[in-house]
């Protein structure tokens, strides 16, 4: 079994159950207004992802309970992708690639805002999902995206969709059977602020709903230069990161709010 540190490494990292350690009974991660249609919703290309926001709300969705010590609030949600459905996420699961990597990006809220939480060693949680092209089956809940898409092609513009554009995230079970491990954001500055959360099992979409972000252009004066291949390579700690695997939550467990 390899040593392990609760050191905080650079992320991406390779996953894989032999350098894992299990847990059961943890308390439920619960996901708190995420896809409960509230407020506003908007999609904007910033010339290297496509990401999410949230306006006119009454409250900003959160995340709490599992490995997290407080109440985290949502920021964004952007996405990673390749140029073919066989590679795009960043993080490896047994040695096995996915067409996307999407990245619920979480602050914690003691410290008011993202600008202040950002650097901070427990600044940051980060929910990833892997999502992965399967056929010619559209996954209708993740069109609510994808028919924003064809409005932002074009670097710094945005364009409203549904405001509860992430109910696809609620298709599995949130609560467990997820990594998580102490690591980085995977865009400069990789600051070591991040609590990772990453979904072992896989969203899957069709080829023409992850080839539709790939239309995306990145330089707005030349319509050839897309948007694709923008995940970080894995990265190789010196010494293996201590990784954990909920297996089972006790739904028992109520977060305090």
């Amino acid at each position: 079994m390899p040593t392990t540190t609760k050191a905080p490494v650079q992320s991406p990292i390779v996953l894989s159950q032999r350098s894992t350690s299990f847990k059961d009974c943890v308390q439920p991660l619960e996901y708190h207004g995420h896809w409960d249609g509230q407020g506003s919703a908007k999609i904007l290309n910033n010339g290297a992802s496509a990401m999410i926001t949230f306006d006119d709300r009454s409250f900003r969705p959160f995340i709490i309970g599992g490995p997290l010590d407080n109440k985290y609030i949502f920021e964004q949600l952007h996405f990673h992708w390749g140029v073919e459905d066989d590679s795009g996420c960043e993080h490896i699961l047994e040695g096995n690639t996915y067409s996307m990597e999407a990245h619920a990006v979480h602050y914690n809220a003691k410290y008011g805002s993202f600008t202040e939480a950002v650097d901070k060693p427990d600044g940051l949680a980060v929910t990833g999902f892997f999502v992965h092209a399967f056929g010619d089956v559209d996954c209708p809940e993740f069109d609510k995206i994808v028919n924003g898409i064809k409005y932002i092609t074009k670097p710094n513009s945005e364009s409203k969709i549904d405001a509860d554009c992430l109910s696809w995230m609620g298709l599995q079970d949130l609560s467990r059977h997820y990594y998580t491990y102490k690591g980085s954001l995977t865009t400069p500055p990789f600051y070591e602020s991040v609590t990772w959360i990453v979904y072992k099992t896989p969203v899957y979409v069709s080829s023409r709903q992850i080839d539709s972000f790939r239309q995306l252009q990145s330089c707005p004066k030349d319509s050839n230069k897309k948007i694709v291949n923008n995940y970080r390579e894995v990265q190789v700690p010196k010494v293996h990161p201590e990784v954990v695997f909920v297996r089972n939550s006790n739904q028992r467990l109520r977060s305090k709010l």
